[in-house]
């Protein structure tokens, strides 16, 4: 998958063992070093989302008009018993005439009574229905802590794994993000290391409502369409996906589209038309990366999704559309009038490239938000530093020595080096000299 494309590898913390996630991230590891390549793990954590319990091996069938039991007292399903729910509270919150919906709203319910911890449902739409499956509840208030126990156990074995983002699920204000920043930050300082970035996951309503604070205080924003579109009307979760884009991309804050973009190859070796239209409308809108989820977690053709999903990306951002024209007045700074110009350059074929350093701020995040049509070579200090800006788009992180005067010179010399470039391309650069932003033109 890595020789395939894949830039990142999602650890999701609602499923799995802290040995099973720990053997993943050596196998993540080891393979990077393997292809040479520079892949950044991404820990999701499960955060206030509720799910159902073990359920038997193959599922539960849950039919049509079915009467059925679920239980805040029980982790495992035994034959003929309630369906376990992870949620302690939820019969305090539930009420007769509410939805239960499950597996990402393809199975609904609907409440007839709840009794003591027992809550009597009728099945609506049925299905299968499988171990730690997520169940929303759109038509109830609930009162679930945004930031669990599990969360901040899981979150102390990725600061010891080195994770280099960390997933904040269902967040519904930025405290939770404040809280967790604060966590890492004391963290990283103790043990000598470099905090993982804080990346927001929004897909709930009230997150929409406070998106322009929760961007505020992250690094990073992943939307997550598939809970989302239980929140909301399905057909309002395009608009909010321009929308959420273009707001991270204006705050130069990278943003992940996730859920369902080549759902059917889970199955099938083929993509459906309407799937790949979904991904390149995600490229087109100026997302930064595309996440796949059960289509290679547990999927029949893992790679040639990947494959698929890399080649649609490819096709959309040599296309005409895939141009970010931003009023001149619009811009904001001495970085940002540079990394314009830059990109303007890029935009008319005068250079070849654009190379740039971590020692010269946050100019890579700039130059990501024009998205110019060459790539964006950022030296970093080192692995860490490279693997955390992999989700930038155009960005190709490179671990090399900083801070001499003759930075622009020895960085081409690294990218001729690598094969990155040609020794006759011309290249600008951006670099610090002085405490001031330098643009330097290599090979005109």
């Amino acid at each position: 998958m890595m020789r395939a494309g894949m830039d990142g590898a999602r650890l999701n913390f609602s499923h799995g063992t802290h040995d099973e996630h720990k053997a993943l991230i050596r196998n993540i590891r080891s393979a990077a070093r393997k292809t040479g390549n520079t892949v950044a793990i991404i820990q999701d954590l499960q955060g206030p989302k509720i799910r159902v319990g073990v359920m038997p091996e193959g599922g539960l069938p849950l039919h049509d008009g079915q009467k059925i039991t679920f239980s805040t007292a029980i982790d495992e399903y035994e034959h003929g018993g309630p369906i376990p729910v992870t949620y302690r509270r939820l019969h305090h919150d539930v009420k007769a005439g509410e939805r239960i919906l499950l597996d990402d709203g393809f199975m609904e319910t609907v409440v007839t009574r709840v009794s003591g911890k027992t809550i009597s449902a009728k099945v609506v739409v049925g299905g299968v229905l499988k171990s730690r499956k997520g169940l929303n509840l759109p038509d109830s208030n609930v009162s679930v802590d945004p930031f669990t126990q599990k969360d901040h156990d899981d979150l102390m074995f990725g600061l010891q794994e080195g994770v280099d983002w960390v997933v904040l699920s269902f967040i519904s204000s930025p405290d939770v993000a404040l809280h967790v920043r604060r966590i890492v930050g004391a963290a990283a300082r103790a043990h000598g290391v470099r905090p993982p970035k804080i990346m927001a996951k929004i897909e709930t309503k009230v997150a929409i409502d406070h998106f322009a604070d929760i961007l505020a205080v992250v690094d990073a924003v992943m939307l997550g369409r598939g809970d989302l579109g239980l929140e909301i009307p399905m057909e309002e979760v395009p608009i909010v996906q321009k929308t959420l884009v273009e707001e991270c991309r204006k705050a130069h804050k990278p943003i992940i589209v996730a859920t369902h973009m080549l759902d059917s190859m889970a199955r099938n070796p083929r993509a459906t038309r309407a799937e790949i239209s979904d991904v390149a409308n995600a490229v087109l809108d100026h997302t930064d990366a595309v996440m796949l989820s059960a289509e290679s977690a547990s999927g029949r053709y893992p790679v040639a999704t990947v494959q698929a999903m890399a080649s649609v990306v490819r096709e959309a951002e040599a296309s005409r559309y895939d141009v970010i024209a931003e009023p001149v007045s619009d811009i904001d700074g001495m970085p940002n009038a540079m990394a314009h110009t830059v990109a303007v350059l890029a935009q008319q074929e005068l250079i070849d490239a654009i190379a740039t350093t971590t020692a010269a701020g946050d100019v890579a995040r700039s130059l990501s938000m024009y998205r110019p049509h060459v790539p964006i070579f950022l030296a970093c200090q080192d692995d860490a530093e490279a693997r955390q800006h992999m989700l930038f788009a155009g960005v190709y992180p490179v671990v090399t020595e900083q801070g001499s005067t003759d930075f622009p010179q020895r960085f081409h010399a690294t990218l001729v080096k690598k094969g990155h470039i040609r020794a006759k391309h011309r290249v600008a650069y951006l670099s610090c000299a002085g405490g001031s932003l330098q643009l330097t033109i290599h090979g005109v």
